[in-house]
Formats: C-alpha cells, structure tokens, sequence
C-alpha cells in the first residue's frame, strides 16, 4: 500500500519529499490517479491540498496564481490574462478541470500539457520552497531542472501580458498532437510524444519529432511550423 503523509506546512512537505526517495506531491491527482501514470504506483503521497496554496489575486501589476489552484478558477477569473485562460480550456472535461491544478500541470512536464507552453510564452515568474527556504525563479529556469524536488507555490504573470495560444487535435477530448502560445515574441510549443521547446519563433525546430498516436512525426513537425 502507498504511503500517504498529510504535512501542515510547505517546509515540511519539501522535507519529506526529501527523506522518500520514491515520492510525489499530491495535488489534484489528475495523473497520479490515473491508469498508465507516469508516477509510480509505489510511491509515497505527499498530501499538500490543506496547504495554502490557492485562490488568484493581483499584487503590484502582476496576476499571482497559487499553485493549486484549479484550471477551472483559472479559466473563469476575470484576472488572469485572456490567453492562459483560454489555455486551462483546453482540458475539455469541466470534471477534470475541477480537479486539475496550475501546479500539478506544470510540474509534470508533460509534453502535451495544457499550461506549459502558455506560462513559458508569459515569461511567468514562480515561487518555490526547497530546502533552502523560499525562491523565486523564472518558470524556464524551474522547467529545465528535471528532477527539481520543491514544491511550487505560485505564479506570477504580468496582469496586462498579451498573448496567444492554440491546440491541434482530433478532437476536443482527445490529446493534443500539439499545443503552441506566444506572447511579446517568446514562442513555446508543447508535441506529444516528442518533446517540449521554448524560445524565438523557430523554437519548434528544437523538438525531436516522434510518431505517435497523436500522428506521425511529419505531421507534428508541420503543425508546429505553421502554428503561428
């Protein structure tokens, strides 16, 4: 049986994600509750839904999201710029959307994400706690950190930032084969089954194009050429 630990603070969810090599945060549990998870099914549960960690307000020009706030909250706020809203509608499942948080999205690093090629595009800022205490990195710095083992607390995203975002699939329910944003020149791109890029606007050149069940590579590498 899984291990579940219930921490009251994040210092203490960072600890133990530490002290149990073969751990996870649970947030939502979009992914680690499904069939086919990438988490493994042995690992200890670090349960942080009573952490403070939620709601969306706006503080000194920018719009800061907790980390497990819904995409749901997000889709429906009023604060946070028009193109991350329309990317948390891509999940197509209100259930799903309900449940799903900016945090687990991001920190999955799945590359047929809702959320990351919108907050990369925004040039968003996150809050972490590590062992170290707080920090504050740039979304690219903390996605490039693979095994990155603290815990997300929050985003922040210019309230007036512009942007774009669009997702390719078969259907609304389906995977998406790709899913691009840009804003104020940064371009990110998200391919299933392939990889995940961000940079200028031929940062789609930089993903190794794999077949999948989303399409073949010719088709993926095509989409993300054209996207924009």
């Amino acid at each position: 049986m899984r291990e579940i630990f219930h921490p009251l603070t994040p210092e203490e969810a960072v600890r133990l994600r530490h002290e149990h090599d073969n751990s996870a945060y649970l947030a939502g549990g979009t992914e680690i509750m499904r069939l086919g998870s990438s988490v493994d099914g042995n690992a200890s549960l670090i349960d942080i839904t009573a952490l403070p960690l939620q709601g969306i307000r706006e503080e000194g020009g920018h719009v800061i999201i907790g980390a497990l706030t819904t995409l749901e909250e997000i889709r429906t706020s009023s604060l946070v710029p028009d193109f991350i809203r329309e990317a948390a509608a891509f999940d197509a499942s209100l259930q799903l959307r309900n449940a799903a948080t900016i945090g687990g999205n991001f920190a999955l690093r799945r590359n047929d994400s809702y959320m990351i090629p919108a907050l990369l595009a925004a040039e968003a800022d996150v809050r972490i706690m590590c062992t170290k205490g707080e920090k504050k990195k740039t979304a690219a710095e903390y996605f490039e950190k693979r095994e990155c083992r603290a815990l997300l607390m929050s985003f922040a995203v210019d309230k007036d930032r512009k942007g774009s975002v669009k997702r390719v699939s078969r259907s609304q329910h389906a995977h998406a084969a790709v899913t691009g944003a840009s804003s104020n020149g940064v371009y990110a791109y998200a391919v299933s089954g392939s990889g995940i890029a961000y940079g200028d606007s031929e940062a789609w050149k930089n993903i190794g194009y794999n077949d999948d069940l989303t399409g073949s590579a010719e088709y993926k590498r095509y989409l993300a050429s054209v996207l924009f």
